[in-house]
């Protein structure tokens, strides 16, 4: 696993081929930590304790996922900045509810790469790929 944030863009994930069948940690992709440059569109607290935020950047949509504290074993690779980015997160930027929020934040966000499916969920990119766990995030607007 690479943990040193590798920048790049949410439209440059979503042209990304995705593998099929969908390998769980597999490809290099999924052992590389990516940093994007966007906008929190909205955030909502999922039935499984984590927190979705919506991603917006250059055109493109995708899903950065903060998972919960009690869902991490605690041999969790980087599970205290996986626990702390959470805590920092809804310290300023407000608590997530059952409910979508809108937010409008402009972030730099880090996290694993991540290939989900098609599960109906809001926000997704095009070839699912996702951001989970998030890893770091500096609020650089929109925020308190």
């Amino acid at each position: 696993m690479n943990l040193r944030p590798r920048a790049t863009t949410a439209a440059a994930l979503n042209r990304r081929s995705a593998p099929q069948p969908i390998p769980r940690r597999r490809t290099a992709f999924e052992r590389q930590v990516w940093q994007v440059t966007a906008q929190i569109t909205e955030f909502k607290l999922e039935d499984d304790d984590d927190i979705h935020l919506i991603l917006y950047d250059h055109g493109a949509y995708m899903i950065a996922e903060m998972p919960a504290p009690s869902c991490l074993s605690r041999r969790t690779r980087d599970r205290r900045a996986i626990v702390n980015v959470r805590r920092v997160f809804e310290s300023r930027c407000g608590p997530a509810t059952d409910s979508w929020q809108p937010l409008g934040a402009v972030v730099r966000i880090s996290g694993v790469g991540f290939w989900d499916f098609p599960h109906r969920q809001t926000g997704a990119a095009g070839n699912y790929a996702e951001l989970h766990p998030v890893t770091g995030l500096r609020v650089l607007a929109g925020c308190a």
